[in-house]
């Protein structure tokens, strides 16, 4: 099966036996967010964004987790986080959003400390989050994201073999030295004498500036509601950015890495598979450019452009 996009109507098929389609003739509705990406650059539309390198090869939770750690494995690479301020563990698309807000911040200023005043409510207003009160608005999700994320450490292992002999390394970072946040019912945090701050970690935000993945924020604005698009949006930017021939990804692969909450079991294998089918879908409506197929035993990614040029990564032409 292949991942086609459709050049003017957004749609989008499956091209197998059947050449089923998956998506209606209708204007897409993520037409609207995404038609000027292939027309003006990211660096000139102020819309280049930045995630760290080691959370998009394997990545937060999708959902509410119970327990205090979650881990996730993607070959070599074993990432846990562990819930270390009693909040509990983060999920889903806020606290993605949030730490690709603390790392275009982190390489912005070249700061450790982060002041969420104005630079958060433009982050928001970017990704077209309006800031809503009450409890299923975006303030208390956000605010309580916040807390989980600050509150956390996130430790990676890895494991090989060098001349011979067993190697194995890791890491322990703690997301936040101090944090302050200051928060209304019906406001986000706003320049005020107390003002919200969140100072990371120098580990921590060693990590965030060493070599990060960029990102067209109108494609993380396209694909904020899903965590899985998200994830696999950065993860297949990095990939082609040093991919030298067609690289087939197992299936079971992809679902160890980025599949929080599907069962190995037929069932979940199957579901995650539909689920990734569906958000490639999305993916490509944003970054047209990615070469992308869906096989019976894998993603088959060919060699395309990373959606940011290297030349404009850092914003200097």
């Amino acid at each position: 099966m292949c991942l086609e996009s459709g050049k003017s109507t957004g749609e989008f098929k499956v091209a197998g036996p059947r050449n089923r389609s998956i998506a209606s003739r209708q204007p897409h509705p993520l037409l609207a967010i995404v038609q000027a990406i292939p027309t003006e650059r990211a660096v000139d539309a102020g819309a280049l964004g930045f995630m760290a390198k080691f959370l998009v090869q394997t990545t937060l939770p999708h959902s509410e987790q119970v327990g205090t750690q979650y881990v996730r494995t993607d070959g070599n690479l074993t990432l846990r986080i562990t819930d270390v301020g009693g909040t509990g563990l983060p999920y889903g698309s806020y606290p993605r959003l949030i730490m690709i807000w603390m790392t275009t911040e982190a390489v912005r200023t070249a700061n450790r400390e982060l002041e969420l005043g104005s630079s958060l409510s433009s982050f928001m207003a970017q990704l077209g989050l309006q800031a809503t009160g009450g409890h299923w608005g975006t303030i208390p999700r956000f605010r309580d994201q916040m807390q989980r994320l600050v509150g956390a450490t996130i430790t990676t292992r890895w494991s090989g073999e060098s001349n011979g002999q067993a190697h194995s390394g890791g890491e322990n970072l703690l997301v936040a030295d101090k944090f302050n946040l200051w928060w209304t019912p019906q406001k986000l945090p706003i320049e005020r004498p107390e003002k919200s701050s969140v100072t990371l970690s120098a580990n921590f935000f060693e990590q965030l500036v060493a070599a990060p993945v960029p990102l067209d924020l109108r494609a993380v604005k396209a694909l904020k509601k899903s965590p899985l698009a998200l994830d696999l949006y950065a993860w297949a930017t990095r990939r082609v950015s040093y991919l030298p021939r067609p690289a087939l990804i197992a299936w079971e692969s992809l679902r160890r890495s980025f599949g929080a909450g599907y069962a190995d079991t037929p069932q979940g294998r199957s579901c995650f598979r539909a689920k990734a089918v569906e958000a490639f879908c999305r993916i490509i409506l944003a970054y047209p450019e990615l070469k992308v197929e869906s096989h019976e035993n894998g993603l088959l990614l060919r060699p395309s452009s990373p959606h940011i040029p290297k030349i404009f990564r850092l914003g200097v032409k």
